[in-house]
């Protein structure tokens, strides 16, 4: 069974004292710290090719072949590019696709310890919805979007944290987890089919 957890949330910690962020008063994650630019898009295991939706971008220091963590642009020190994106974190995980369909909703919410599952939707190679579970930094709201999708060859595993009473919870953070979902399928080539030789 797959677990839908966040992992080394290292970019995380410290990034959002969320409720200044709301109103507008980011923290520049630069100062300090000797990462590359942020990026829109970052090639991972497998082919899959993740593009971060409009206004956020993907903080190198969280990168590794199967994990990503994506902010708005300018807590990253990209000033202008977030536009009228939300606060907020969205993280990736990716694991090998197995035959058969995504998990369920109830069963990704078992794996993580989730509660109060509603706003399940199930779409072809989307799985989305809203529940309650840990957060991985202070001034995030429990309620959170989860997500399972199918990129290329792989399974993501999607989470969308926002601040509480923040825009990121309410139905815009699914929008941001499908924006997210359909611009990496689009970006990632399709699998390879294996031909079948017959004697």
């Amino acid at each position: 069974m797959i677990t839908w957890t966040s992992k080394g949330l290292v970019a995380a910690v410290g990034l959002m004292t969320l409720t200044a962020c709301e109103a507008g008063q980011g923290l520049n994650l630069q100062a300090g710290r000797k990462s590359t630019l942020p990026l829109s898009r970052a090639n991972m295991t497998a082919g899959v090719v993740l593009v971060a939706p409009s206004g956020f971008c993907i903080d190198q220091a969280s990168l590794d072949p199967r994990f990503a963590v994506m902010v708005r642009c300018d807590s990253l020190g990209v000033a202008g590019a977030s536009g009228s994106a939300p606060r907020g974190l969205v993280t990736v995980s990716l694991t090998e696709a197995k035959p058969g369909p995504l998990p369920t909703a109830q069963q990704i919410a078992g794996a993580s310890a989730l509660e109060n599952v509603g706003d399940v939707e199930t779409t072809a190679g989307l799985v989305t919805f809203r529940a309650q579970g840990g957060i991985p930094v202070g001034g995030l709201a429990p309620t959170q979007w989860r997500g399972a999708a199918r990129i290329g060859g792989q399974i993501a595993g999607i989470v969308v944290y926002g601040p509480e009473n923040g825009e990121m919870i309410t139905g815009t953070g699914r929008e941001i987890l499908r924006q997210m979902v359909k611009l990496s399928v689009e970006a990632t080539p399709k699998p390879a089919k294996r031909a079948i030789v017959q004697n």
